[in-house]
């Protein structure tokens, strides 16, 4: 059932991540959009390897391929299936970009889903079929979610709360998102403030920036891509990161001391959702595989293999142990993207400034 709900407030626990972030693309294997091929678009790194394997597996049994473009973010994607529609058949978004396809792109890529296509659909919880980001249009089905916390080497430091970050203990030795509405978010989420509430006043808009700016000075770099926190922090030039849980698994893999915390003032959180691409001749072949998806084990096989939970029913420990894992979307609190997005040119252009000092 897709229904809109009334917008919850935004408290100290979490907000919504918007995943949009600057940076250029990388191109692997062939674009996509013949009759042997599905042309996938995502964010790359290892979220995308592990997605890649169980597609693999898929190739095999179905004879099709599946090509990979890879977008350091969900803005570029859009853009990128705007220009080119013909060459993509699928991707997945995170919650704001489905909020921008409806503000900026009129909801014309992607195509409505008939989820009695997907019948392993089933396999995943009701509650998160119903996420407040899926609610109100059929354009998505639920993939993931996840969290923005801090990742840190566990031998330097030990991080409990983002006011830490601001401490001496941390100078040169942080980095944190090169992306505005991320960090106005968490910032947002660290002084208790609503972030739609502080883009239409303009003493709290300036309150969180001033909050902002007091992190700045213990910042080593802003990273713009996944990949390059973990760098960083394998190369020890950070000890703490504003990263992401299932990185932080896979650095635990490689045996290093990385642990990852949700602060105790909340962060940012989000979820992705499959969609597919309304100038898609493959429709059929797009259901097929993500059928594939949705079935236990593979659904199993993508949370091992990118460290974020797949929100099955009953799900297994190897998904409820994950450290992004929570159990219903009521236990964490989202905003509605809409009310952001106007004002997305003026968050930007502070948190350049900031950046410039």
């Amino acid at each position: 059932m897709r229904t809109v709900s009334n917008t919850r407030a935004v408290s100290r626990r979490r907000l919504l991540q918007t995943g949009v972030v600057a940076s250029g693309i990388a191109i692997t294997g062939c674009l996509g959009g013949t009759d042997q091929t599905l042309g996938y678009i995502s964010r790359g790194g290892i979220t995308q390897e592990a997605e890649r394997d169980v597609m693999e597996q898929w190739s095999e049994e179905s004879g099709i391929e599946v090509t990979h473009q890879e977008a350091a973010d969900d803005t570029e994607m859009l853009e990128l299936i705007a220009e080119n529609p013909e060459e993509f058949d699928f991707t997945n978004l995170v919650p704001a970009a489905f909020s921008q396809h409806r503000v900026f792109h009129d909801e014309e890529l992607f195509a409505e889903i008939d989820y009695g296509e997907i019948p392993n659909y089933d396999n995943i919880k009701d509650s998160w079929q119903d996420a407040p980001f899926l609610q109100g249009h059929d354009y998505g089905t639920f993939y993931y979610n996840n969290s923005q916390g801090i990742a840190y080497n566990t031998e330097h430091v030990e991080p409990t709360t983002w006011e830490e970050l601001k401490d001496e203990e941390y100078e040169d030795v942080i980095s944190l998102h090169d992306n505005a509405v991320s960090r106005f978010a968490n910032t947002c989420a660290m002084a208790d403030i609503d972030p739609a509430e502080a883009v239409h006043d303009d003493e709290l808009f300036d309150e969180v920036f001033e909050e902002m700016e007091e992190f700045h000075p213990n910042v080593v770099t802003y990273w713009a891509a996944g990949d390059e926190w973990m760098r960083l922090l394998r190369e020890e030039q950070t000890y703490a990161v504003e990263g992401w849980g299932g990185r932080t698994e896979n650095l635990q893999d490689d045996g290093l001391p990385m642990e990852y915390v949700i602060p105790d003032e909340g962060c940012l959180t989000y979820s992705t959702g499959f969609a597919i691409v309304e100038e898609s001749d493959m429709k059929d072949e797009v259901y097929d595989l993500l059928n594939y998806f949705y079935e236990r084990e593979n659904a199993v096989e993508l949370t091992l293999g990118h460290g974020y939970p797949v929100q099955l029913e009953d799900p297994p420990e190897e998904i409820t142990n994950r450290q992004d894992y929570t159990d219903h979307p009521d236990d964490v609190l989202w905003f509605d993207w809409d009310q952001i997005y106007p004002e997305l040119e003026r968050i930007e252009q502070r948190f350049n400034e900031l950046k410039a000092q």
